[in-house]
């Protein structure tokens, strides 16, 4: 008895979010079933991901950012109150932050696939960028 390939990525962080799970990641379009499918599978062998990841990058990097944030505040065995950031005029930890960015990609993901979604602050952003030094553990 073959074993059939199920053609969806799961994810529980999107799941719980109650993403459709056809709406999420590449999801979209169904590599076995599309005429393209043997080379998207190509593709994942070679790069770890195939080109439906670039049609959508916009999605498809705050879903990352979201997902890896998410476990990170999960396993991370570091004091997420050592680093403290500006924001806004404020002082915040590394654990506020990361809740503000999270909070940010959730908002722009429950968008759903509604065309031009949008985009989380640029104030997200410059914060992204201040916290990265200290994503690690």
């Amino acid at each position: 008895m073959s074993k059939k390939k199920n053609p969806y990525k799961r994810c529980k962080y999107l799941d719980d979010l109650n993403i459709p799970i056809t709406e999420y990641g590449t999801n979209f379009i169904n590599c076995y079933k599309d005429k393209r499918g043997r080379k998207w599978r190509r593709q994942r062998t070679k790069y770890g991901f195939d080109e439906r990841e670039t049609w959508n990058l916009d999605s498809q990097f705050i879903e990352w950012i979201y997902t890896r944030f998410k476990m990170y505040k999960e396993v991370a065995c570091v004091d997420l109150t050592f680093h403290k950031f500006k924001y806004l005029g404020k002082e915040i930890t590394q654990s506020e932050a990361i809740d503000i960015i999270l909070q940010a990609c959730e908002d722009y993901i429950k968008q759903g696939d509604t065309g031009f979604k949008t985009f989380p602050s640029p104030i997200i952003g410059d914060l992204l960028f201040k916290i990265m030094p200290a994503m690690w553990w």
